[in-house]
């Protein structure tokens, strides 16, 4: 039986990079998020997870058993949306001013108030025998007053119990909002942190990314921020959605070059009959340590 107070909005299952496989029998871990701000009824901020066993034979079986729910820092995905003056409606979809657009109903969705974990929950594992299984995962969040941010996790498995190991939010404080991330590792065990970004003055709808190696203080994104795509134009449409969802992966080849996928907007876009006028963009980058 699972604990009343476990509320969340959507799962996330391990997702394998690299060639270390999990050991036959061992589980798939399955996690989400619980935000205490949001009127679901959860007591504390936390990371709850899973076990989907699966034993392939003639007649199969399967089990799924809850591990914990582990308290994480304080987060707030319980984002300001629909709350703009101007608003027509005001909807909890529309979050994110864009530059040039002052009808709050064309803001674009955060993607937090589900308090959900966006993909991908990237599952690695480091070394053999006395080795340990990690996962990274992000959810979109309010990381200061009204700027949206990515928190951001690593979670290990040793020996089938399983930790929190680090946690951060990235979020510097530039007015920039950044949402809708996706997170990985390569074989060295350094992070890449791909999202979206945007405000209401001079940033449009672009792609930015960062990341941190593997021994650099716990909890921090320390490479700064690099750029795959500026935007040049907005979304004057009243739908707010965007993306569902964007992915880091790992080259399979190397295991260390990062290839990201998300959308940005272009200025060719709103001319005409195209209001919407977004565009994907692939890019690649590779950190130091990793050979």
């Amino acid at each position: 039986m699972v604990p009343l107070n476990l509320i969340g909005d959507g799962l996330l299952p391990a997702d394998i990079d690299g060639s270390r496989l999990p050991t036959g029998t061992a589980p798939a871990p399955l996690v989400g998020t619980q935000d205490d701000d949001i009127p679901y009824g959860a007591t504390v901020d936390a990371l709850n997870i899973w076990d989907l066993l699966i034993v392939w034979m003639q007649t199969p079986i399967a089990s799924i058993t809850f591990r914990g729910s582990f308290e994480t820092a304080q987060f707030d995905s319980n984002f300001p949306c629909g709350v703009v003056p101007g608003s027509q409606p005001p909807d909890a979809r529309d979050c994110l001013p864009e530059p040039g657009i002052t009808d709050g109903s064309r803001f674009l969705d955060i993607l937090s108030y589900r308090q959900r974990p966006t993909w991908r929950l990237a599952y690695r594992k480091f070394g053999n025998a006395g080795g340990y299984e990690s996962m990274v995962t992000n959810q979109s969040v309010e990381a200061l007053p009204g700027i949206g941010g990515v928190r951001w996790y690593e979670i290990r498995r040793v020996n089938g119990d399983y930790s929190i190991y680090q946690q951060g939010t990235f979020a510097p404080d530039d007015g920039v909002h950044r949402w809708m991330g996706s997170i990985a590792q390569d074989h060295a065990g350094n992070l890449g942190l791909g999202y979206s970004v945007v405000n209401g003055i001079d940033v449009f709808p672009g792609i930015r990314y960062t990341g941190r190696l593997k021994g650099d203080t716990l909890g921090e994104m320390t490479l700064g921020e690099g750029t795959i795509k500026n935007g040049t134009g907005v979304q004057v449409t009243v739908s707010s959605r965007w993306g569902d969802y964007t992915s880091m992966n790992v080259d399979p080849v190397d295991d260390c070059t990062f290839w990201y996928v998300n959308e940005y907007y272009e200025l060719s876009g709103q001319v005409g009959v195209n209001t919407v006028p977004f565009q994907t963009r692939i890019g690649s980058f590779h950190l130091p340590t990793c050979q």
